[in-house]
């Protein structure tokens, strides 16, 4: 079951939006020499703006990667590309692009859940 808590994290003063802490599985698509290539991981935060992730492979920073995941608090599955901006070790950070509305839907909903329910 996935579940939120608020995290304090290094560096949350200069962040867009706070961050808050998921357990989601989640598959990445992306190009690989120019080859296809894919992966699973686990996304560990989630923001207005993107996610953090586990992800066991090496993906350049700045490329563009196709996720797929489910949020929680839905029990659909969305399809939405997103820009690998940190990595350390198989640790990514990862900004959404291109997010329908009713995906940003999804996502304000996952990241303010937690705090109507307590």
């Amino acid at each position: 079951m996935a579940g939120f808590t608020h995290g304090e994290q290094k560096g949350a003063q200069d962040r867009r939006w706070p961050r808050y802490k998921v357990d989601v599985r989640l598959r990445v698509s992306y190009e690989n020499a120019g080859h296809p290539a894919s992966a699973f991981g686990r996304a560990n935060n989630l923001s207005h703006g993107g996610l953090g992730a586990y992800i066991p492979c090496r993906i350049p920073i700045g490329t563009t990667v196709a996720l797929e995941l489910t949020f929680p608090y839905s029990s659909n599955e969305v399809k939405l590309n997103a820009i690998i901006r940190s990595c350390e070790g198989f640790r990514y950070g990862l900004e959404f692009t291109q997010v329908p509305l009713t995906t940003q839907d999804m996502i304000l909903k996952s990241c303010h859940m937690p705090v109507l329910l307590q």
